[in-house]
């Protein structure tokens, strides 16, 4: 579906979202859950708590993958690393809940070590069309070229430059490529007492840095979710986030049975879906998504709440993820949010309209 312009002038788009969508430019991703599995048995353990299949990923790649506990409840989904050394796992952060506390109750004999590096290490993401051509001419590696494709190694305590085998600008640091902005985008991280030299190494190659709302707003149309975007009792299909983030022919792992059996019922009560509307004011995180149909028990009935919005250059109006009922979530259907109509949307939101524009 074609998603066209509101008939009002958006406002000026959040400071560096030109470069994000344009050329180049950086944006700080505060704290992350950073969790580095050292060991003999560190895949064959993660594989048995993530719907994703480790044992086929080679070293230097990655997969996407969701946790969930023994109920087939989603807990995080994130970018599993596959090094010589072990497993890194990097995802967003989870307040009031830790990664390495969740794997390490179910730890006994195997021969691995959790380096939980989320105080240790700072992590931004350096995005745009243009981004792979900078970094290539200020590394001493080439960047990635394929999606988790990664130069993550070891832990901090690995070597002096924290197991780092990539210089950027002269700065040790880790990379990773990923599709948080497109597919020109890249993951990079560095020991917190390097941030400063970085981020001043950024400034002198003339990349500028996009503030959090610039970041978010390019999150929402990429369709990503975060955690607050994944309510309680969450299951991995209702993300729509396929692909190899859920293996249907690996192993056993923790709730695997409910993930199974969501596969053979063929459907999910709900989807995680994009709003785009005309209002003048945002879509209010926690307001109700309600379906329009005439007559009938379900006229009106509630069918979610926004999670997450923005003001949208690329439709010009805004535009808020949710978690849907099915029979709401299909493209191009008409929802009511707070008296006013919005129409369910597929993301990543269509960019060449806009480029076109602004050329």
């Amino acid at each position: 579906m074609r998603i066209e312009p509101a008939t009002t002038a958006p406002s000026v788009p959040p400071a560096g979202y030109e470069r994000l969508r344009r050329s180049v430019a950086w944006a700080d991703l505060g704290r992350r859950t950073a969790l580095f599995v050292s060991g003999r048995d560190a895949v064959r353990f993660v594989d048995s708590f993530t719907t994703a299949a480790l044992q086929p990923v080679l070293s230097g790649e990655g997969t996407p993958g969701f946790f969930t506990d023994a109920r087939g409840w989603v807990l995080l989904w994130a970018g599993l690393l596959r090094s010589d050394e072990g497993l890194w796992i990097d995802g967003p952060w989870v307040d009031g809940w830790s990664l390495a506390e969740h794997l390490e109750r179910y730890h006994i004999r195997e021969q691995l070590q959790f380096h939980d590096l989320a105080a240790e290490r700072r992590f931004l993401v350096v995005a745009g069309p243009d981004a792979a051509e900078w970094l290539a001419s200020h590394c001493d590696h080439p960047p990635p070229k394929n999606t988790l494709n990664h130069s993550f190694h070891g832990p901090q305590t690995a070597t002096q430059d924290g197991g780092a085998q990539v210089r950027l600008c002269g700065v040790p640091v880790m990379m990773a490529r990923v599709d948080w902005a497109g597919t020109g985008s890249f993951l990079v991280s560095c020991l917190a007492f390097d941030w400063d030299r970085l981020v001043a190494r950024f400034e002198e190659g003339g990349v500028v840095e996009a503030d959090a709302a610039a970041m978010d707003t390019v999150r929402i149309e990429q369709g990503l979710p975060l955690p607050k975007d994944i309510p309680a009792k969450a299951l991995p299909q209702e993300l729509v986030r396929g692909g190899s983030s859920i293996s249907f022919t690996k192993g056993c792992y923790l709730g695997q049975e409910t993930v199974a059996r969501i596969d053979a019922l063929g459907h999910v009560n709900r989807h995680l879906m994009a709003l785009a509307t005309d209002l003048p004011a945002p879509l209010r995180e926690g307001a109700e998504v309600r379906i329009l149909e005439e007559g009938g028990d379900v006229a009106g009935s509630v069918a979610g709440v926004i999670t997450s919005s923005c003001l949208s250059p690329l439709t010009g109006g805004h535009v808020g993820l949710g978690m849907l009922l099915t029979r709401a979530s299909l493209p191009g259907t008409i929802v009511r949010v707070e008296g006013a109509t919005a129409r369910v949307v597929s993301t990543p939101l269509p960019l060449e309209a806009w480029l076109e524009k602004r050329d």
